[in-house]
């Protein structure tokens, strides 16, 4: 109990029955137990963290619990960026920027996807953290279903597009769903503008005047009733003009939606699995079967994050050279491999005995044993001198 002549100044503001003993960091305001600090945030909603932005006196922060308060401000950020860096490292979690969680894919670890690449020989090369490359790759492992769902990049007359496949999708039908779905964009964005321009046509009419709209309704009305009097006399249907009208405005809109519904011939179609990190200059492709799945066409094979997958219709490129310029098949890129070993190995044997020993030990080849040379220090000053002397 306190004595009633103590000022409520010195007790506790929340119950004004106690002397305080604690005091918030956030809004200093002095408690006296757990409850009433309890009670203070709920009624003030304070959180009870010390604001660093708060305004602080000069002569205050020249004190030692000036001191301390930045010391303990520097000391909990410290704090937070080692707990910050521990959970990504152990979870494999990191930040895109705007505080969104991402998920590192790890692909040779114990989990499910490094089993899959060891299982199926599959190498992957991975993009180095924050390009495109790497950013656009969602190749996962669906745990309720137990398979792998990979990020295929198909790439069609050098337009790139990136889509998920399933392991055990065949590349024939993975294609055809690539087809559809880019078919029905194309007719989502045709409908849009469509949308678009009737909804821009329909403002328009109805911001015209009144007026206009009366003067071309009389218009119409009296070229109605001169069409109807010239076709009493001549015994000439009516209904003709405009069933002719609406042939002709049909048949524009038959024409596009049959270019629309035309697709590549799946038939005639040619896929190349991409074959990273060669020598050639050209665009090294590996043949598939259409009806190959994606594990089987990937078996012990090499992809640069994810894989990337050509297709070339025959009946355009040509069924003698259904590749263009600048790409070649596998079995070409090891037969120019070995025509040049072969180019080598002529001219190596070409060299004297001799030479060539002094050229694999010593030469170009060489560089394991160390060489002693004896350096004339009068040539080198011979040489700077003539140096010197062409610079005056």
């Amino acid at each position: 109990m306190t004595d009633a002549s103590t000022p409520l100044t010195a007790l506790c503001n929340i119950c004004h029955s106690a002397p305080p003993r604690y005091t918030c960091p956030r809004d200093a305001v002095r408690t006296c137990s757990l409850a009433c600090s309890q009670s203070h945030k709920r009624r003030a909603a304070c959180t009870g963290i010390r604001d660093p932005a708060a305004y602080i006196s000069k002569s205050s922060l020249q004190t030692a619990g000036g001191i301390d308060r930045d010391y303990n401000f520097l000391s909990g950020v410290e704090r937070n960026i080692s707990r910050a860096d521990k959970e990504t490292s152990e979870r494999g979690v990191s930040l895109d920027g705007k505080g969104k969680a991402v998920f590192q894919k790890r692909w040779h670890d114990n989990g499910a996807l490094g089993k899959y690449l060891r299982d199926n020989g599959v190498v992957v090369h991975k993009a180095p953290i924050g390009m495109a490359r790497q950013k656009a790759n969602q190749t996962r492992f669906i745990a309720k279903s137990k398979r792998i769902v990979w990020s295929v990049e198909w790439v069609v007359e050098g337009e790139k597009r990136v889509a998920e496949v399933d392991e055990s999708r065949s590349i024939e039908e993975a294609w055809k769903e690539l087809v559809v779905e880019k078919e029905r964009e194309n007719k989502k964005r045709k409908r849009t503008q469509e949308d678009a321009g009737a909804k821009a046509q329909k403002q328009k009419v109805q911001s015209e005047k009144p007026d206009a709209d009366k003067s071309k309704t009389q218009v119409v009305e009296g070229a109605t009733t001169e069409l109807e009097s010239e076709g009493s006399a001549t015994n000439e249907p009516s209904v003709a003009p405009s069933t002719h009208e609406t042939t002709t405005q049909d048949a524009p809109s038959q024409q596009e939606q049959a270019s629309e519904d035309t697709t590549l011939p799946q038939e005639n179609t040619h896929f190349y699995l991409h074959k990273p990190h060669t020598s050639s200059t050209n665009t090294v492709l590996i043949p598939l079967t259409p009806t190959t799945t994606l594990t089987h066409a990937l078996h012990q094979k090499h992809v640069l994050e994810f894989p990337t997958i050509y297709a070339f219709i025959s009946n355009i490129l040509g069924t003698t050279n259904p590749l263009p310029k600048g790409f070649i098949t596998v079995q070409q890129y090891n037969a120019e491999r070995s025509a040049e070993d072969q180019e080598l190995m002529g001219l190596m044997e070409s060299i004297p005995d001799g030479q060539r020993k002094i050229a694999l030990d010593g030469g170009i080849f060489g560089g394991g044993e160390e060489k002693n040379e004896t350096v004339d220090e009068k040539e080198i000053l011979e040489v700077l001198q003539r140096d010197a002397d062409a610079l005056k």
